[in-house]
């Protein structure tokens, strides 16, 4: 039994790496997901899953995933378990423009004069964001491998 595992195990992870490789990352975070969070990248739950964890031990570390992929296959259950989670950077203030102040006088001819006063900055906070998706490679409800993806965001508030 155990060899017929370490032959299949190969080809799941090639389809499940062929498949992350195909699945478009969000744009946007997803909100059903667990609430972000203010670790590094890369440096989240995912690190303490073992190759072989049950499907119950995987969630009691990462908790429920975003989403479930099935997977084909004739020899088991494989599965692609979908977690997303946003990584706040660091928060610069940066120029996005600026402000002409002019005024407007009217001469003793009637002609009215414009004059520029001042060029003022206009600030906004740039927020740096990491959005992160984790697959996980579930087959016969055991964890095989993981893949993590980032998209890197910046947001003007």
């Amino acid at each position: 039994m155990h060899l017929r595992y370490r032959a299949f195990i190969p080809a799941v992870l090639a389809a499940f790496l062929v498949s992350c490789a195909n699945t478009p990352t969000p744009s946007q975070p997803d909100t059903t997901a667990a609430a972000p969070t203010a670790t590094a990248v890369g440096e989240g739950p995912e690190h303490a899953l073992q190759k072989g964890m049950t499907a119950e031990a995987v969630k009691q570390i990462m908790g429920n995933p975003a989403e479930i992929k099935l997977m084909v296959t004739t020899t088991g259950k494989a599965e692609v378990w979908v977690y997303h989670r946003t990584v706040f950077g660091h928060v610069e203030q940066v120029q996005v423009g600026s402000q002409v102040i002019k005024d407007s006088t009217s001469g003793s001819d009637g002609v009215v004069h414009t004059a520029t006063l001042a060029e003022v900055p206009i600030y906004k906070q740039a927020v740096h964001k990491d959005l992160e998706t984790i697959s996980l490679l579930m087959f016969d409800g055991k964890f095989i491998s993981q893949k993590r993806t980032v998209e890197k965001q910046l947001e003007y508030q």
